[in-house]
């Protein structure tokens, strides 16, 4: 089997960066690129890639849903005060709440699949 070199110009930040995380996984940059070429040839496609804009404007939204919660369990806590079920001190997020857990699950999915698609 004949061999091809390819040349490919990349920030060097970005080059050290990835550097870093393969050289931590025993894993050549050769061997990475090898795979991704592997799975177009074998699939026929591009693996789904979350660009910069996409991840920026995902945890856009994550933000966005944790300042929702903040400033409703703001209102839930003044309203409890009011009617004098808590006191001042207690925290309605000191401890996870289901909506927070399912948030954080859903995320941790979103990345788990992000990251399957990436790591051929």
């Amino acid at each position: 089997m004949t061999m091809t070199q390819m040349n490919v110009r990349i920030d060097d930040k970005l080059k050290d960066d990835v550097d870093t995380v393969l050289r931590e996984q025993g894993v050549s940059p050769s061997d990475v690129i090898r795979s991704l070429w592997r799975y177009i040839a074998d699939r026929r496609q591009v693996p789904r890639l979350e660009t910069t804009t996409e991840e920026q404007a995902r945890k856009q939204r994550r933000m966005r849903r944790l300042t929702m919660i903040d400033a409703s369990s703001g209102l839930i806590q003044e309203e409890l005060l009011r009617a004098g079920v808590i006191d001042e001190d207690t925290n309605l997020l000191a401890g996870q709440t289901r909506q927070d857990i399912r948030v954080d699950v859903y995320d941790q999915k979103l990345d788990d699949y992000l990251n399957m698609t990436r790591s051929v």
